[in-house]
């Protein structure tokens, strides 16, 4: 899986309340500013329009939780295995404890707290 955009969030991911936003699918994932809208960039087998006419999820990522939108051609369990292979990628590293939400349902949840 290729990983595009990873450098150009890293000054946004030192913030205590961020925002950026994704296009991911079995190709690969790409993470650009939120200022982008998700229509406007695009790399290689990875792109998004809207009405599930891309071959990407759009996604929005905040401090421990990414959310992703509707698509047609991808169904709950596509996308659970799909951000399990995403957030298994040593440049994700920053969100492997992240819950991930599509279509407001909770596919991959928050690992739970070690209490002391």
């Amino acid at each position: 899986m290729h990983v595009y955009g990873r450098d150009s969030i890293d000054t946004v991911l030192a913030e205590e309340s961020y925002v950026f936003k994704l296009l991911v699918n079995d190709h690969g994932i790409l993470l650009f500013s939120r200022d982008i809208e998700h229509e406007q960039i695009s790399e290689p087998d990875i792109r998004y329009e809207a009405d599930s006419v891309g071959n990407a999820l759009a996604g929005v990522v905040k401090p421990g939780h990414i959310e992703l939108r509707h698509h047609n051609d991808f169904g709950d369990e596509r996308v659970h295995l799909l951000m399990e292979r995403v957030l298994a990628l040593p440049e994700m590293a920053f969100a492997r404890d992240f819950e991930v939400v599509y279509q407001g349902r909770t596919l991959i949840p928050k690992p739970p707290q070690d209490e002391a």
